[in-house]
């Protein structure tokens, strides 16, 4: 461990960080103080934040779902709360969620609607303004009770005088109620910091799974001390648990016990699930009530024991050692949508734009100094080549 007054470096501080994840598989083991109600069907709902709005447990992450049925699936299990992006099939999945909801004739107000777009550093407070008004049409509804700023990956993305000017003319105006963020890549604990500081943000819409970052608890922690809520996703660590033979075994859900370890986090108001079936919805559903039993947190830490240096966090750490500035973690990430969540598709569409050196074409013929920088011992750079051959398009 460095003893620099500055602190550890960014390698050291996620090395320090492997060693101490045993701690955020203990979860809450008592949370009858958590303020939460339950409806019809047996789903539950928690505030979140000082927003104002009360949520599913378990809410709809929209990702590149386009299937209205499913969505109206998810209605009748209780979930009130969507979540999606403008971005996302070029804004068909708002469309689909907006036919779905305007089909189901459920009263708006009993509705939690949550979408956003990239809004990086130079965008405009026009362009933001227009992107919220397509969103509305999509959606077919008046007003977006939290309007994020998406892909945040450093406290940079959030010092954007545009973002802040639009979301006050739309929020003055009816059409946006409350502003978030959202990121999962390895600078979002700064990000999470500096947008508790900054105090314009009602949402932390955010990656929190039980191997990465322990230290994300904390700043959860002072975030809904400050009145920020918290809705998280891709709590499956990689969803690899086909990988480990008879984890589930027993009838075990990984998927429910992934859910359940999350909620048992008090500052954590739900779970945003990608439901690609139905089954699926009553899976996810059937996990809330129930606290995380000693059996489930054997299971989970098995899969942090076997998982614990192949599983890629997106922290960025090899980025720094790389030739060819290769944008690793978002390779990682598009191979894990490709192998682990059925999503081949958008996942090659989402690497085609890294032509050349960016891409990991190259990554074949270099002496990979990403294995050594990684501060989890991960094969970097085979699976980059990995990534590359399944990731590119064919060519005529």
């Amino acid at each position: 461990m460095s003893t620099d007054s500055k602190g550890p470096s960014r390698r050291e501080f996620f090395r320090l960080s492997s060693g101490a994840l045993g701690l955020s598989l203990l979860g809450c083991e008592d949370d009858d103080h958590r303020e939460a109600s339950t409806g019809a069907g047996g789903m539950r709902y928690r505030p979140l934040g000082n927003t104002g709005l009360v949520v599913s447990e378990v809410a709809f992450g929209a990702h590149g779902v386009d299937n209205p049925p499913l969505m109206g699936a998810a209605l009748d299990a209780g979930i009130n709360t969507f979540c999606t992006s403008g971005q996302y099939l070029d804004g068909l999945e708002e469309d689909a969620l907006g036919r779905a909801l305007r089909d189901a004739g459920i009263a708006r107000d009993r509705l939690v609607l949550i979408t956003g777009n990239r809004t990086r550093p130079g965008v405009t407070k026009r362009r933001i303004l227009d992107d919220i008004d397509a969103s509305l049409r999509r959606l077919r509804t008046d007003y977006i009770d939290v309007y994020y700023s998406a892909e945040v990956r450093s406290p940079g993305d959030l010092r954007v005088e545009s973002l802040y000017d639009a979301f006050d003319e739309a929020r003055s105006a009816g059409k946006v109620r409350h502003l978030g963020l959202s990121g999962h890549h390895g600078g979002m604990q700064d990000c999470l910091r500096a947008a508790i500081d900054d105090g314009r943000f009602g949402l932390f819409f955010i990656k929190y799974d039980f191997v990465s970052y322990p230290d994300q608890d904390e700043i959860l922690r002072r975030a809904a001390r400050s009145g920020v809520g918290s809705i998280v996703f891709k709590t499956s660590a990689g969803n690899r648990q086909g990988e480990i033979k008879d984890l589930e075994a027993g009838g075990l859900s990984f998927r429910q016990a992934t859910i359940r370890w999350a909620l048992s986090n008090p500052d954590v108001a739900s779970v945003a699930i990608t439901f690609t079936n139905f089954d699926v919805i009553r899976e996810c559903t059937a996990a809330v009530g129930a606290k995380l039993t000693r059996v489930e947190r054997g299971m989970l830490r098995r899969y942090r024991d076997v998982m614990v240096d192949k599983y890629c966090r997106f922290c960025g750490v090899c980025e720094e050692s790389c030739p060819r500035a290769v944008p690793v973690a978002d390779i990682m990430r598009f191979a894990m949508y490709f192998k682990y969540y059925h999503r081949e598709r958008s996942a090659m569409q989402s690497y085609a734009p890294l032509a050349g050196d960016r891409s990991a074409s190259a990554c074949e013929r270099c002496s990979g100094p990403c294995n050594a920088a990684c501060p989890f011992g991960r094969d970097v750079r085979g699976e980059l080549v990995e990534a590359h051959r399944l990731l590119r398009l064919p060519t005529a």
